[in-house]
């Protein structure tokens, strides 16, 4: 069957009038060509695993650097239609549609003018009507507290049951897929905080439930030490310095969190620090007669 196209773009001249009797003027146009004269079509159809068309469904067409040259909508009876995709090869069709997995890649190739058909059958997402749960773990500063872990817990009228565990990654994320409609809720630890608890609730499906979880710091099961030693201009020890240590915020604000003296030797300790961003501020004071 033969295709036919049109040679250049459609174009219009300018607007001139005739005013005078036996007048004459003169219309030009330029026309460029066409720059799909050349191009080929892809049509086809998407259809379910029953064999039911899937109106508007996604249908899209990358080239071998995954950049898209194309995409579309099917219509109410699952037809789709690229008219213009230029001749080539290594190109890959996909589709998907809401309630579908994305389809497998199916290559192709396209000459000059070339005309194809491509249909898909698309797979029921089983977990599409499943939820997620997403959230954050920050300590009382809102800095992230990686490799905390959390617990997820399935709550019944007869008991509750641990479903799954996962870490925080290290900005303190983490996810909980594929999630049906219920009660739950998270059991959330980490070194050197107390554990937090936080209810969940998923009413409908699909839904994206975030949690935003802040552990207290337990000093005593803390493992970190900051120690140093205060001197003057001339490098010599200050004994009963002041030294106040101060916790840098995520607006690098200073919170002053502890207070100590040095001994004799000018040294100072703070033991059970939780992890973060620190520093001291120091001064001694002397009674002047």
């Amino acid at each position: 069957m033969s295709i036919i196209k049109d040679e250049f773009i459609p174009g219009q001249s300018v607007r001139k009038k005739i005013n005078g009797i036996a007048e004459t003027i003169r219309l030009d146009l330029s026309l460029s060509r066409n720059p799909h004269i050349n191009s080929g079509m892809v049509t086809g159809t998407i259809r379910d695993e029953s064999g039911t068309p899937v109106s508007d469904a996604v249908v899209i067409i990358l080239d071998a650097t995954c950049s898209l040259i194309e995409n579309t909508n099917t219509d109410k009876n699952g037809r789709y239609n690229f008219s213009f995709i230029p001749s080539g090869s290594a190109y890959r069709a996909y589709a998907q549609a809401p309630g579908f997995l994305l389809s497998d890649a199916i290559p192709f190739s396209l000459g000059l003018n070339q005309r194809i058909e491509i249909d898909f059958t698309l797979i029921s997402d089983n977990a599409d009507t499943y939820s997620i749960i997403a959230g954050e773990v920050v300590n009382a500063y809102g800095l992230p507290i990686k490799s905390a872990s959390v617990e997820l817990y399935k709550v019944t009228q007869m008991d509750t049951k641990l479903l799954v565990l996962t870490f925080s990654n290290d900005i303190g994320q983490f996810v909980f897929r594929d999630i049906e409609s219920g009660s739950y809720f998270l059991k959330i630890n980490a070194t050197g905080f107390f554990s937090e608890y936080y209810p969940v609730e998923i009413i409908k499906p699909r839904s994206i439930c975030q949690v935003n979880a802040v552990l207290k710091e337990d000093l005593k099961s803390s493992k970190g030490i900051i120690l140093g030693v205060i001197s003057d201009c001339d490098e010599m020890p200050l004994a009963n310095a002041d030294v106040i240590l101060y916790r840098v915020g995520t607006d690098k604000s200073l919170v002053p969190v502890a207070y100590t003296r040095t001994n004799h030797e000018g040294i100072y300790l703070f033991i059970n620090v939780p992890q973060g961003e620190y520093m001291v501020n120091s001064n001694r004071s002397i009674t002047v007669v």
